[in-house]
């Protein structure tokens, strides 16, 4: 168990050409042994070995040929579909990051081509065959139809151009196809030395070799069942993690050998903590979570770029909402504070003291600030502004205070004629300048109160929060409508009045006439009594006068 233990771990450590190189030499010398032992002398039957091995050694290149490209094509039709490489120059980086550096044959003489139909797409050595036309379809239709054999003639340095048993097959769903081969003259140098040792064999000794021929059979069984495991077992882990992947699910492989699977195991590794990375971070998307730290494969990763560009959108999308929501509510709050405020002008037109301390004590608690004052024009001083009404901390204040255009933020309100907002206000200046008393709040914002371009009053609020844009329109438009209502309001009171005047001075009018009438009957009764004197009078001279002449 020991022994059979350290030749497995020794196999462990080489690379896949060298154990094809063991196995090779380790059925050479199997053949040999078995052609000295049977065939004793009898020519025809070397020659009949000597076929036989040529077979046997054709068979192991084509198995080996075949589980290489194989292999590698499935790999590289994974990485692409995992990656979603379509873009030509990306699938052309992809071939060269994998394949570049990729060989086997003793002397490292086998690397790979990549096709795109009977075009040489890529290929690790010789780049002037790239771009290149196959002479013919043999080679792209036996890669079409699940893979197969062929031979053709290339280049081998040093030697021209040297027959290859070449083997193609597709990568997957994709129209490129992977080929590779091995040089024939390889084996062909094996076979005719075999050979010789075959015919020098048969004249040795064959009772020693039968001896030999029991240990080399022992020994061969266990060397190639090492062989078995060390080159199988990989290829299973990684045709398992591939199907897995395929399936979605995302396995690791554990691999501690160093051979050519080492590289390709670590590349299907790193695919999968990439695709487990991007998959979480795909969650979090999921789940509301832009927050999450995302990093990129590579500058080439399409399928990273992709997600963050999505993260990106969908943070916009929901900042957007958001700002649009907020906005929502803003016009919402904004159209319920003018209904309340228009109710309170509606129902309180006649009496202008009643009507600004409701209007005040509404935008106040409806806005959220700490106090508020609404200063008025006196209608016979127009350069004094007459406080009307004050609130502060939930509740009213009645105070008496009088400023006059130009004195102080108030009276540079009504001369200026345009709202002033102050923030971070020093508390000195607010208790000298502001029309609020010692109200030391944060943000104050005047107002003026104009209507037909007249200047009716100032509103005055104050708050030791931020006044939003969307209050401070509120505040600026309510201020127009208390402006608007405060004029109709006096124009109805002057109006009242001067009816109220007119009434009177009808009724006094009147009161005249009456006496006038009343004076001219007195004046009437007089006359007529002057003249009835008169008469009588008249009567009593002329009877005067007629006595007189009697005498």
């Amino acid at each position: 168990m020991e022994i059979n233990k350290s030749i497995r771990n020794l196999f462990s450590n080489l690379k896949i050409s060298h154990k094809n190189n063991l196995v090779i030499g380790t059925i050479v010398i199997s053949v040999a042994i078995a052609a000295v032992i049977s065939y004793r002398g009898n020519r025809r039957l070397v020659d009949s070995a000597s076929d036989e091995f040529a077979i046997v050694l054709d068979s192991t290149e084509r198995v080996k040929v075949k589980t290489a490209t194989e292999v590698i094509a499935k790999t590289l039709a994974i990485g692409i579909k995992q990656n979603n490489i379509t873009n030509p120059d990306s699938i052309y980086a992809f071939f060269s990051l994998y394949l570049d550096n990729l060989r086997f044959e003793e002397d490292e003489s086998a690397y790979y081509f990549v096709y795109n139909k009977n075009t040489v797409a890529f290929t690790a050595e010789n780049k002037k065959y790239e771009g290149t036309t196959l002479p013919d379809s043999e080679r792209y239709n036996l890669a079409k139809n699940g893979g197969g054999f062929t031979y053709g003639y290339y280049e081998r340095p040093g030697q021209g151009k040297v027959k290859k048993l070449l083997y193609g097959t597709m990568i997957g769903d994709t129209d490129y196809w992977i080929g590779t081969g091995t040089y024939l003259d390889t084996f062909k140098k094996t076979e005719k030395d075999v050979n010789g040792v075959i015919s020098d064999t048969l004249r040795a000794t064959t009772v020693r070799l039968v001896l030999v021929g029991s240990l080399i059979f022992i020994l061969i069984t266990i060397i190639v069942f090492s062989i078995q495991r060390s080159i199988v077992k990989p290829i299973s882990k990684i045709i398992k993690a591939t199907d897995n992947m395929s399936l979605g699910m995302l396995e690791t492989i554990k691999h501690k050998t160093n051979d050519e699977f080492k590289q390709i195991i670590n590349s299907l590794n790193n695919l999968v903590n990439n695709l487990r990375n991007t998959s979480d971070f795909a969650k979090d998307i999921g789940k509301g979570d832009f927050t999450t730290e995302f990093e990129r494969a590579s500058d080439k990763d399409v399928l990273g770029d992709s997600l963050l560009n999505m993260r990106d959108s969908l943070l916009k999308a929901k900042e957007a909402e958001s700002k649009r929501a907020k906005e929502e509510d803003n016009r919402n709050w904004t159209m319920k504070g003018y209904s309340n405020i228009a109710d309170i002008l509606r129902k309180n037109q006649h009496d202008i003291s009643i009507l600004t301390t409701q209007v005040l004590t509404e935008i106040i608690n409806y806005s959220g600030f700490n106090q508020g004052g609404i200063f008025i024009v006196d209608n016979e001083d127009k350069d004094r502004l007459n406080l009307t009404a004050s609130y502060a901390y939930n509740r009213k204040k009645f105070l008496d205070k009088q400023i006059y255009k130009g004195e102080g933020l108030i009276g540079t309100c009504a001369i200026e004629q345009k709202t002033i907002y102050m923030t971070e206000i020093p508390e000195d200046y607010i208790t000298i300048s502001s029309g609020l008393g010692d109200a030391t709040p944060r943000n104050l914002i005047i107002v003026p109160m104009i209507s037909d371009d007249k200047l009716l009053g100032v509103l005055e609020l104050a708050s030791f929060d931020d006044i939003e844009q969307y209050k401070r329109d509120f505040i600026i438009k309510s201020a127009e409508d208390i402006a608007a209502t405060i004029l109709s309001a006096q124009i109805a009171i002057n109006t009242s009045d001067l009816l109220k005047k007119s009434k009177e001075q009808a009724e006094e009018l009147a009161s005249q006439e009456e006496e006038m009438r009343q004076n001219m009957e007195e004046l009437q009764s007089t006359n007529e009594e002057w003249h009835r004197k008169e008469e009588a009078m008249t009567r009593e001279i002329a009877e005067l006068k007629k006595e007189l002449g009697r005498e």
